[in-house]
């Protein structure tokens, strides 16, 4: 299964998200980002499996936790 990584600006946003995700059964593992990578200059992410991402998107805007530009989508769809 292929993985990708949403980023956010902070390890605290990324802590409030992996939360969540636990809450919801999402499996999420916290990772450092190349912020020159990311559109925003985003440092932290949370990883999880691709299919899992548009759920996960939900429920952060849901939980107005702010995230970045998706990585590794593009491998998944």
């Amino acid at each position: 299964m292929s993985e990708c990584i949403i980023p956010m600006k902070s390890q605290t946003f990324a802590e409030k998200a992996r939360r969540v995700a636990n809450s919801e059964r999402i499996r999420v593992e916290i990772v450092s980002v190349d912020p020159s990578v990311t559109k925003k200059g985003c440092s932290f992410g949370i990883r999880l499996l691709c299919s899992d991402v548009e759920y996960m998107k939900r429920i952060l805007e849901r939980k107005n936790i702010a995230y970045g530009e998706i990585i590794g989508m593009r491998g998944y769809l």
